[in-house]
C-alpha cells in the first residue's frame, strides 16, 4: 500500500471525496493520520489515548455511507464519550468512568462515516 502523502492538502470534505471516488481507501487515510500523530504528538501531547486498533476495527467492520466516510477524526475527553473507553472529562473525579454507550455526538460522528 502506497503512503498517502497529500493528507495535509485536504480538509475533511476533500478526504471524504477521495474515498468516495476511490482514489484512496479509509485504511490509507487512517495510516496517514496515525503517522502524523506519532510524528507530532511527542512535542504537542495533544493525543492522550490512541485508539488505533478501534479505528482499524471500525474500517474492517464497514463504514456507513455518510458524508465523511473514511475520514479519521480525533475526539477530546471533554464531554464526549466512547463506549468502553475510560474517560475522565478532564477531571480526577471521573478518572475511572467507563461509559456503557456512546454520547449522542459520538454516535452522530460515527453515523457520518468518521473514523474515530
Amino acid at each position: 500500500m502506497a503512503a498517502f502523502n497529500e493528507y495535509e492538502h485536504y480538509d475533511a470534505i476533500g478526504l471524504a471525496e477521495l474515498v468516495r471516488i476511490g482514489d484512496v481507501t479509509p485504511k490509507e487515510l487512517l495510516e496517514a493520520a496515525i503517522e502524523r500523530v506519532e510524528e507530532r504528538n511527542p512535542a504537542l501531547n495533544a493525543v492522550v489515548l490512541c485508539m488505533y486498533e478501534e479505528a482499524h476495527r471500525l474500517i474492517q467492520k464497514g463504514l456507513p455511507q455518510g458524508p465523511f466516510r473514511g475520514v479519521p477524526f480525533l475526539i477530546k475527553d471533554f464531554g464526549l464519550f466512547y463506549k468502553g473507553i475510560t474517560t475522565s472529562f478532564g477531571s480526577r473525579l471521573f478518572r475511572n468512568f467507563v461509559p456503557d454507550h456512546h454520547s449522542t455526538i459520538v454516535k452522530r460522528y460515527l453515523q457520518s462515516g468518521l473514523v474515530i
